[in-house]
């Protein structure tokens, strides 16, 4: 999210338009792959599918540092690159939520998706910093080639992985692919809780990815910021993601679950607003904090909606519904990447980041009028897969039944 954007325009001189095809590559996987993927993988042992997939990821990243060293990479194959780097992730992404319920009981999936937001943040934090002043130090193309490392290093730890709660080889099937691909699809319109998670998150994302984009344009080729500057800037988005995946479960404890979801977003989306205006001196350190402030905001609301979600999904639908979501979460993420890039080119970057921040606020509305709002404690009964069952009152909502990197896009 930062070293290839800048690899782009600083080493290849990237317009915006360029820029936002760029980071619509790296999530088009998702809208053409994204729901074949999760019932595939229903099908499939997930642990395996976890380490290949990140194994493929590795090779495109291999291969991009490797074109970049050797001075022969441009803007149309790293494009391609990045494309079947969205491949790889569209896999590993659906697996890695899929896995966790299957290795931890329900009512630990809050402090467990905690642990692993806390993680990613700790990751964020030190990244971009360390990448801004190798970049300050040595050419981008060095970068890139530590990070392949990086993700090689990450495919070694995830092959240590063991599921020991359940059964580690999946069930036979007797339905077709395009069955299971549409059951996924009616349990995720059909649950009132899914249903309003992947409205709220996908009107998110599309505005998000316009927001991270455009911010990074803004300090890179507007403000002209050094390497350096913009890593500890993104830096400090992790330093608030670290902080929100500390306090996810205590403020759900104190709060409910649904509450501290929607005052998380609201939260995230005032604190955006300073990012248009962001300037040199005082009024960047404001857009600075804000950023980091909404970071950590999504991680709260992203641990405990992904934790509802897990919780109330039924054992053989995860992969499914994990796939729908990001099928509709993540799936809007491409087409927002290339409106911003288009619209900067007529606009310009700051107006776009403004419309963009308005359009975080705007996709709050759903959740103040969805039955998350009212879940008190985590749910811990699952909602039948499709056709099997009626559908049970969730454990602590009232009501009619009751989540990605840039750690700010909403799972």
């Amino acid at each position: 999210m930062v070293v290839i954007p800048l690899f782009a325009v600083r080493t290849l001189n990237a317009t915006p338009a360029q820029v936002g095809f760029l980071v619509t590559c790296e999530f088009l996987g998702f809208l053409l792959l994204g729901l074949p993927a999760g019932a595939w993988i229903d099908r499939r042992r997930v642990d395996r599918v976890l380490v290949f997939a990140s194994l493929g990821r590795t090779a495109v990243f291999g291969t991009i540092a490797a074109l970049a060293l050797s001075g022969s990479l441009s803007i149309q194959p790293l494009y391609a690159l990045m494309f079947a780097a969205s491949l790889c992730t569209v896999f590993l992404g659906i697996s890695y939520q899929s896995i966790l319920p299957r290795i931890v009981d329900r009512h630990l999936l809050p402090g467990a998706n905690s642990r692993v937001e806390f993680t990613l943040s700790l990751a964020e934090i030190t990244g971009p910093a360390i990448a801004g002043f190798l970049l300050a130090l040595a050419t981008s193309s060095y970068v890139l080639g530590a990070a392949a490392v990086c993700f090689g290093i990450a495919t070694l730890l995830l092959s240590r992985i063991r599921m020991t709660r359940v059964e580690v080889t999946p069930p036979p099937r007797t339905t077709t692919l395009l069955r299971d691909v549409r059951d996924g699809i009616r349990y995720v319109l059909r649950v009132p809780m899914f249903r309003v998670m992947a409205i709220r998150s996908s009107t998110y994302n599309f505005c998000n990815i316009a927001t991270t984009t455009m911010f990074l344009l803004l300090l890179a080729s507007v403000l002209r910021l050094p390497s350096a500057y913009i890593g500890i800037i993104f830096s400090g988005a992790g330093a608030g993601a670290t902080l929100g995946a500390l306090l996810a479960v205590r403020l759900s404890r104190r709060f409910g679950v649904g509450p501290t979801v929607l005052a998380a977003c609201v939260l995230a989306g005032v604190a955006s607003i300073p990012l248009p205006f962001a300037r040199s001196g005082a009024w960047l350190i404001v857009a600075a904090i804000g950023y980091g402030i909404a970071s950590g905001c999504i991680v709260v609301s992203n641990i405990l909606q992904l934790s509802v979600r897990q919780a109330l999904c039924a054992p053989g639908m995860q992969a499914r519904l994990s796939a729908t979501m990001r099928f509709l979460v993540w799936g809007v993420i491409p087409l927002g990447a290339s409106v911003a890039g288009l619209v900067a080119n007529v606009i310009g970057v700051r107006q776009t980041l403004a419309l963009a921040v308005a359009g975080e606020l705007v996709s709050i509305v759903p959740l103040y009028f969805s039955p998350l709002r009212r879940v008190v404690e985590m749910p811990t009964e699952p909602e039948p897969e499709p056709g099997s069952a009626p559908e049970p009152q969730p454990a602590g909502a009232a009501g009619d039944g009751a989540r990605p990197e840039a750690r700010q896009l909403s799972d």
